[in-house]
């Protein structure tokens, strides 16, 4: 019985050493903006190395000065795309690389990247299709490779889905308050002498923590729980935020301005660029038959 007194004085002195000498790692700091919505990198689980190797793959470039002329934004027209080094015949499984240089409605070179290409390899034939990362330089050049999958015969075919203009202008509008969708709060209370009561009045998302659709005290406000989205109402002039029934959508606004609607032109948006029309032979990888059977 002394013994195991003995032994379960030394564990438990060697535990409390432990103790002692174990700090838990700090949490990381939340910024202090006031969104109710931030979430910390400690809370998403990941390291300070992944945050920044997110942040730097979710990366856009644009222009480097504010863009004032249509004709100063990338051309479907004049941009166009090559295939580097083609050869007359190549095998299944080998790549192939694009260059795409990207140019504004004056043939100029663009100096600056951020336009969203897409860059493909088909077949009308077998009715198959793979597309290809496209890499931005930066500097109004970008460079795709492309994967031969099957045999038999394909084209590049390279579209131009948002100048780098567009592309700035739909970040400036997704990271503002813009109410871009109406919404109307339907509320219902008793009135005098037994008569009821119906308000409709405009709702909508609180955007950061000073509700920027609408300011002061003219509001409703319903908080989720979970999410800790605020939803606003005006309120009514008649009954109180308590007397909220129900919801229905409202009317649809474009926030883009005269000169903003231009960059979105269906000759300009989803347009494909000219190129390299030259069909790509693509054989049989012998050589991987030929390893298999030895």
């Amino acid at each position: 019985m002394t013994h195991i007194m003995i032994l379960f004085q030394i564990v438990w002195r060697l535990n409390c050493f432990q103790m002692r000498k174990y700090h838990p790692p700090v949490p990381k700091p939340v910024p202090k903006n006031n969104n109710s919505l931030t979430i910390s990198v400690f809370d998403m689980g990941i390291s300070d190395e992944e945050w920044e190797r997110l942040q730097k793959a979710l990366d856009w470039p644009g222009p480097d000065q504010q863009i004032t002329q249509l004709d100063l934004s990338t051309s479907p027209v004049h941009s166009t795309f090559s295939i580097a080094g083609l050869k007359n015949n190549y095998k299944v499984g080998d790549n192939i690389s694009v260059i795409i240089t990207a140019r504004d409605h004056n043939k100029n070179l663009k100096t600056y990247g951020g336009d969203f290409f897409k860059a493909k390899l088909f077949s009308s034939e077998l009715k198959a299709s793979v597309y290809g990362e496209v890499v931005d330089h930066r500097n109004g050049t970008y460079s795709v490779t492309l994967l031969l999958p099957w045999e038999g015969q394909a084209h590049v075919f390279v579209r131009l889905e948002h100048s780098s203009e567009v592309v700035q202008i739909l970040k400036k509008y997704r990271d503002s308050s813009f109410p871009r969708s109406h919404y109307n709060g339907h509320f219902e209370g008793s009135g005098p002498n037994k008569t009821r009561i119906i308000e409709v009045v405009e709702c909508n998302l609180k955007w950061g923590a000073e509700g920027s659709w609408r300011k002061g005290s003219c509001c409703c406000e319903y908080k989720d729980i979970k999410t800790g989205t605020v939803w606003q109402c005006e309120r009514p002039k008649k009954l109180s935020c308590d007397k909220l029934v129900y919801h229905s959508r409202g009317s649809m606004e474009n926030p883009l301005n005269p000169f903003e609607k231009q960059f979105f032109a269906k000759t300009l948006t989803n347009v494909p660029i000219t190129g390299d029309t030259q069909i790509i032979n693509i054989l049989p990888n012998t050589t991987d038959i030929a390893n298999g059977m030895a």
